[in-house]
């Protein structure tokens, strides 16, 4: 019999929503609040209903501004994670530790959308190894299985194996966990 990861159970508010940004077409073309600031890309808003449905902290991770909380003002930007990395990373590595420097030791759900998801991490996991803030994503473009986001927090809240979360998945090959404690 294959060996079980176990995770929780963990309280919802230790629980972020993280979701990745949009590029220049789906933004607002003046400064707005970030859970604003993207009105054409759907997974944007999923997340952000998601997290306020169910009482998570919820961020975006943006190539421009790099993580921002929900009522943080930014402005428009035009840079994409494949071609601009390095700055997206520079971003990553001022704000995650200003964001999340009070959620030591807590999980953040990342959920890409339409957005390339290996850059993103590999701008994020290094920023949250420090805070000792694990990792689960999962999903694909399209909202591909966006609407487990809830369903997910509650079984982490009961306490889950990466197993049962991946049983309610339609693309589980797409789930990975980071465990950064």
């Amino acid at each position: 019999m294959a060996m079980q990861t176990l995770l929780g159970p963990i309280p919802i508010n230790q629980i972020i929503l993280c979701a990745a940004d949009a590029g220049p077409s789906k933004q607002q073309a003046a400064p707005d609040r970030a859970e604003d600031f993207f009105p054409r890309a759907p997974w944007v808003g999923a997340v952000r209903d998601t997290a306020a449905r169910v009482g998570c902290r919820f961020v975006i991770l943006t190539t421009g501004h790099g993580l921002v909380r929900a009522k943080d003002v930014i402005t428009p930007y035009d840079l994409d994670i494949r071609t601009h990395g390095y700055e997206a990373g520079v971003y990553c590595r001022a704000t995650v530790p200003a964001v999340l420097h009070a959620h030591r030791n807590e999980l953040l759900i990342f959920y890409a959308g339409g957005s390339p998801r290996e850059p993103y991490l590999d701008c994020l996991l290094p920023n949250l190894r420090p805070l000792g803030i694990s990792v689960l994503t999962f999903g694909r473009p399209s909202l591909v299985d966006a609407e487990q986001l809830e369903p997910v927090v509650h079984k982490l809240s009961a306490g889950t194996s990466l197993e049962a979360i991946a049983a309610g998945l339609a693309h589980r090959n797409r789930l990975q966990f980071y465990y950064q404690g």
